[in-house]
């Protein structure tokens, strides 16, 4: 049995989000997994965006979740800001926050993958001038969310008038996380805009330390309060009850992932990986750094014996003192 590590005087629910990679997933595989996320305890459940890849659609599908499930927030992990025009997402987002009861937390990115882009016929901008569309576009949502009658005038996507468009539940409208590669950059990205950062995958805790300090002082220049920003951490999660349990599903892992032992191990240096009491005692190194939000990686999906194990021994540990 795990001990209860108590959240209390955090000043925040420790927030566990099971983030869902679709390829090759049916709708009654996700349908299964979002359900047992909501009875589970889990605070949310997510679904990548790409339009090349083998999947089902993001934004459709995780409306459809949405409606059969009753407590957890939905999360695009996260949306190309490339593939919609903000005006449009503005009014897709304000509706699923009012139809869901306010179970929103809009991910955006800057569009992270080439091939996806250039597989689906969509121009492939630099960096920079996509990072300046996302900020442009962030703006944009907000405004249209406010329910200000304009013109709002944009630099990427010019003059918007704002009428017609309904009021989302959460006030000043879905929270905004901003997620992607390229830190350096990333992170002057969500100072200005985002009320979440989430970057990388599997950081360590040092690294963490790196990208909050970094992250704060740009927040500082950007003329924002470092705490109003939400740090989040990506985890890929392998849990077992013994070292042999888990050291079989480290090897179906690197199999799956066409790694070699070795490769797989240096991938997995900071992951979630050994029994309930491990995980726990690596997740408390973040949480002492500050973050909040976890959004794990079950490589076992659509399996669900790693979710509900987590949930049964790991979630019970950050749930004592629970506002």
């Amino acid at each position: 049995m795990v001990a209860p590590l108590s959240s209390e005087g955090t000043g925040q629910h420790i927030q566990f989000i099971v983030r869902v990679h679709q390829a090759y997933m049916t709708y009654q595989h996700l349908l299964a997994i979002w359900q047992a996320a909501d009875s589970l305890g889990y605070d949310g459940a997510s679904l990548y965006d790409l339009l090349a890849a083998p999947c089902l659609e993001c934004w459709t599908t995780l409306t459809m979740l949405t409606m059969e499930t009753r407590r957890i927030c939905a999360i695009p992990m996260v949306l190309s800001n490339t593939y919609r025009h903000p005006a449009v997402l503005a009014k897709m987002a304000a509706t699923l926050d009012i139809v869901s009861g306010g179970r929103l937390v809009l991910g955006l990115g800057a569009g992270g993958s080439q091939r996806d882009h250039e597989a689906s016929g969509i121009p492939w901008r630099p960096l920079q001038e996509r990072l300046v569309q996302l900020e442009d576009g962030i703006q944009l949502l907000r405004f249209l969310w406010s329910g200000q009658e304009g013109p709002f005038k944009s630099r990427s996507y010019g003059t918007v008038e704002g009428s017609g468009f309904p009021q989302p539940i959460q006030p000043g409208g879905p929270p905004i996380l901003v997620g992607g590669h390229g830190e350096r950059y990333v992170l002057r990205t969500v100072a200005r805009v985002a009320d979440l950062c989430n970057i990388g995958f599997d950081l360590s805790p040092v690294q963490w330390q790196r990208y909050k300090q970094m992250l704060e002082r740009v927040a500082c220049e950007e003329g924002r309060t470092p705490a109003a920003i939400r740090l989040t951490h990506n985890a890929t999660v392998i849990l077992g009850s013994s070292t042999e349990m888990i050291q079989t599903q480290v090897e179906r892992y690197a199999q799956m992932q066409g790694l070699s032992a070795e490769a797989a191990k240096q991938r997995l240096a900071h992951a979630l990986v050994g029994t309930p009491e491990q995980c726990v005692a690596r997740l408390q190194a973040y949480v002492t750094l500050g973050i909040r939000t976890f959004f794990l990686v079950f490589p076992d999906l659509p399996d669900l014996d790693s979710l509900m194990l987590f949930a049964a021994k790991v979630l019970p540990a950050f749930r004592s003192g629970r506002p």
